[in-house]
Order: structure tokens, then C-alpha cells, then sequence
């Protein structure tokens, strides 16, 4: 019998192993070193591991950084028909006062290194309209002059870079989970080895502010709490959700005050350099323009929770910011409500708000499920129900994204169906994937409340768990 189990555990090491592997050789296998848009494969294969538009947005908005222009345009770019792209950014005019960037200023670092490892880019003749063009387009695009070519080689080999790091950033946060955790939280970290999650590690840079995350969480279990509060206010110049996890934290710290300075000083300090743009010639709309934007994105129906478990008309006007935000924060006032004895109930009350926050967008962002791992990964071990509802939600949300979005409407096609024949069979799968992705939420939900307040919140009985702090020595 021992030997069987054994047997298993090796082969589930395989194979978690070999899903990683092998995704990260098919984005290799697929991308093409003069185009941003993969190799085609037949039924849109090359999908299942390589998305273009996200690294054409990085690589653009690199461009334009290091091309010294102001950041922040109220609204992106529009797109032009595919047939008439060149023409458009071929043709001399002045560019935008400022270009749209939808992501904090720090990841302009990482998206500008994509250019400073190949200085030789500023040799290539620029078409004049192109750094005020839609990504969309860039991603799309097929080259047809050889100045053409030549930026988008610039375009790919940047693009390049950007995988590379954040496949290193998912190597380290592995390390983290299974080496910096304390030993009672280990064994999580095959989260990371499942399909979307890869997925979205290569094409997406929300792996970053992830292991941020992870290190706050790594630092809090080894008491270093100014290093915790560097590591959260990292993780917040990167992308703004883990400013959620800080007033958590100071709830958590709350009773040792010595220690809540120490997290909170750090953690302010850290994220104080958000206004640093201001330094180096950027102004105050410049700043703030990429978290106006994230705070008011206009709806993107047929994906979100809206029209499906909630009224469409929640997702719009004051009466639909009114709900969100009445939501999500009287979410965050019940996690803050009663105290946080114990890390591992720090991670399910911070695994709550982020659930909170993920259901209640009005915009579907799929790589959202690296932003659990380093709370929910600590808890999989001893919970075999959330095990299991981690592990699915990380299948339904790469069901959705790429297969259903891209894979599928290429099978209708290749069975011969018309896109208006094949519409509804492709509308009802969207429809059940994404009933399938809140119904799971709600099981994830459904398991930390229970988890966290279920029978100790009702006897006034709290168990002590591995990680309660220590008696403060000031």
C-alpha cells in the first residue's frame, strides 16, 4: 500500500512538473522573433499558451516611456480596421499630448528594461503615429515594410524579456511558498503548476505583485514586519489589490502595537514612492490616471456577474457604484470586525475581501486567479474542500480563457458551422462557464466563512493555530 501511495505522489510530481514545461516550451515553440502575434496552429492552438495583446500593451507602453512622453490620456487609443493599420501609422502627424496607460508608473521599470537590453532600438525609424496606437492593432499586425519589420523584431524581443521575468518571478514565488512558508503551510505550491495559472504568468504581469504578496505573508510568519510592510507596498506600486491585505494586517497586529508601527511605518514609506514620477517630470494627472481609470472602467457585459446572478443594471451609474462599493466595504468591515488571532486567519479573511472584490468587477480579468495563491496555497494542505475549489476555479477560469474565447469559435469553423449557426452553442458554453466561475467563488466563500467564523465565531471560541503572534517584548 505504501508503495502504491508513493507511486502516486511521484507521478503527480511528473506531471505537475511536465504542465509547466511543457507550457512554457509551447509559448517558445509558437512566438515569432519579427511579429507580435504567435505562429497559427491549426483549431487556434497556439492560444492555449501564447496571448499577444497584453505583452503589445507592455511593449507599447514602454515605448512611450522611453520615449519621454506624459503619461496620462483619459482613454485608450481607438482601433482601426485591420486592412488600413500601416496606412494609419504611417501617415506624418502629431502625436497626443499624453498616451494612455492604464497600469501604475513602477511597472514602467519592468516594461522599459524590454527596451534598455537592446539599446540598439533607437536606431530603427519609428512609423510617426504608431506610440499613439491601439495595442490591439500592434498585436495583430503583420509587417510590410522592412522599417516595419525591424520595430516589431524591437516589439518581440521586449515582449520576450517580459515572459522570461515573470516565468523567473513564478520560479521564486514557488520558492517562497515551499521554502520561506512556515513548514505547516507548505505543499500549496502546485497551485502555481496548473494550466491558467502559467498561463497567465507568461502573458500577464500580475505574477509580480503576487509574490510580493507572498513575501509580506513570509516576513509576517518570521516576524519581520518592516520587511512585510516593504513587500506589501511593492506589491501595491505594481498593481493597487494589495493595498486590500494592509488594513488587514494592522488588524492583525493591532494588540502589539510596537510591531503595527513597524509593518504600517515601512508600508507607507514603500508606497509613498508611487508620487516619485513626480521627481522625474511626470504632474499629478499623469499619477493618478491609471487607478481613475481601474476605479471607473466603464462595464464589459457578458462576462462579469452582472446579468447572470446580480441585475444588469447594478453594473451601471450611481446606483451601480453605490452597490459596489457598499458591498466591498461592508465585506472588508466584517473581516475587520472581530479580531485576527492567527495568520491562517489572516489568509481566509484576505482571500474573502479579494473574492469580494473579483465578483463584484464589472470587468472580467481572468488572471485574477494568481492573485489567491499566496493565501489560499498556505490552507490546501489540511482542506481538502478547498483544495478542490481552488483547483477548479483555476480550470474554469482557463475554460473560459483561452479555450472558449479563442479555441472554440475556431471548432465551429472547422465543423463547418456558420459563426450565426454556431453563435448560440458558443453564447450558451459562455453563459455556463461563467455561472460555473461565481457558483465556485461562492464555494470558496462558503468554505472560509465556515472555515474562519463558522463554529468559533458562534461559541466565542477562537483555536489557537500555527502562526498567533508572539507575546510583544515592548
Amino acid at each position: 500500500m505504501c508503495s502504491i501511495s508513493n507511486g502516486r505522489r511521484f507521478a503527480a510530481s511528473w506531471l505537475l512538473l511536465l504542465i509547466p514545461l511543457g507550457m512554457v516550451s509551447g509559448w517558445w515553440a509558437v512566438r515569432q522573433p519579427d511579429r507580435m502575434a504567435p505562429r497559427k496552429l491549426p483549431l487556434s492552438l497556439e492560444t492555449l499558451w501564447y496571448d499577444e495583446y497584453d505583452l503589445s500593451a507592455m511593449a507599447l507602453r514602454g515605448l512611450n516611456a522611453e520615449l519621454g512622453r506624459q503619461a496620462g490620456a483619459a482613454s485608450p487609443p481607438p482601433r482601426v480596421p485591420y486592412e488600413s493599420f500601416s496606412k494609419a501609422i504611417e501617415a506624418p502627424r502629431a502625436l497626443r499630448a499624453r498616451y494612455f496607460l492604464e497600469y501604475p508608473h513602477a511597472v514602467l521599470v519592468l516594461f522599459r528594461a524590454g527596451y534598455w537590453i537592446q539599446p540598439a532600438w533607437r536606431e530603427v525609424s519609428l512609423p510617426p503615429a504608431l506610440p499613439d496606437a491601439a495595442y490591439h492593432n500592434i498585436a495583430s499586425h503583420d509587417p510590410e515594410t522592412d522599417d516595419q519589420f525591424r520595430v516589431w523584431r524591437v516589439f518581440a524581443k521586449a515582449s520576450a524579456f517580459y515572459s522570461g521575468v515573470m516565468a523567473a518571478a513564478w520560479l521564486v514565488l514557488i520558492v517562497v511558498l515551499e521554502w520561506l512558508y512556515p513548514a505547516s503551510w507548505r505543499g500549496g505550491s502546485f497551485l502555481l503548476c496548473l494550466p491558467a495559472a502559467v498561463f497567465f504568468t507568461l502573458n500577464r504581469f500580475d505574477v509580480l505583485p503576487a509574490l510580493c504578496t507572498a513575501l509580506c505573508l513570509a516576513a509576517l510568519a518570521h516576524h519581520r514586519w518592516s520587511w512585510a510592510g516593504i513587500a506589501l507596498g511593492v506589491g501595491t506600486l505594481l498593481k493597487a489589490y494589495p493595498i486590500l491585505f494592509a488594513p488587514l494586517i494592522l488588524r492583525y497586529l493591532w494588540p502589539h502595537r510596537q510591531q503595527l508601527l513597524r509593518f504600517g511605518s515601512a508600508y507607507t514609506l514603500t508606497t509613498s514612492l508611487a508620487l516619485a514620477p513626480l521627481l522625474f517630470g511626470a504632474d499629478f494627472a499623469a499619477v493618478i490616471a491609471p487607478y481613475r481609470y481601474q476605479l471607473f472602467r466603464p462595464p464589459e457585459f457578458g462576462m462579469t456577474i452582472y446579468g447572470c446572478l446580480l441585475p444588469i443594471d447594478l453594473a451601471e451609474g450611481w446606483i451601480g457604484s453605490a452597490f459596489r462599493w457598499s458591498a466591498m466595504g461592508g465585506t472588508m468591515l466584517a473581516a475587520l470586525a472581530t479580531p485576527i488571532r492567527s495568520l491562517p486567519s489572516l489568509l481566509r479573511r484576505s482571500a474573502l475581501v479579494l473574492a469580494g472584490v473579483v465578483c463584484l468587477a464589472v470587468f472580467y480579468s481572468p488572471q485574477w486567479v494568481l492573485w489567491f495563491v499566496p493565501f489560499v496555497a498556505p490552507l490546501v494542505r489540511q482542506d481538502t474542500s478547498l483544495r478542490w475549489t481552488a483547483i477548479s476555479l483555476d480550470g474554469v477560469n482557463y475554460l473560459t480563457f483561452p479555450i472558449w474565447f479563442w479555441v472554440l469559435p475556431a471548432v465551429g469553423i472547422w465543423l463547418g458551422y456558420a459563426d450565426r449557426e454556431f453563435d448560440p452553442w458558443l453564447i450558451q458554453i459562455g453563459n455556463f462557464l461563467r455561472l460555473s466561475r461565481f457558483l465556485i467563488v461562492g464555494a470558496l466563500i462558503a468554505r472560509l466563512l465556515y472555515a474562519d467564523w463558522g463554529i468559533g465565531w458562534r461559541s466565542g471560541h477562537y483555536p489557537v493555530e500555527v502562526g498567533s503572534l508572539p507575546v510583544s517584548r515592548s
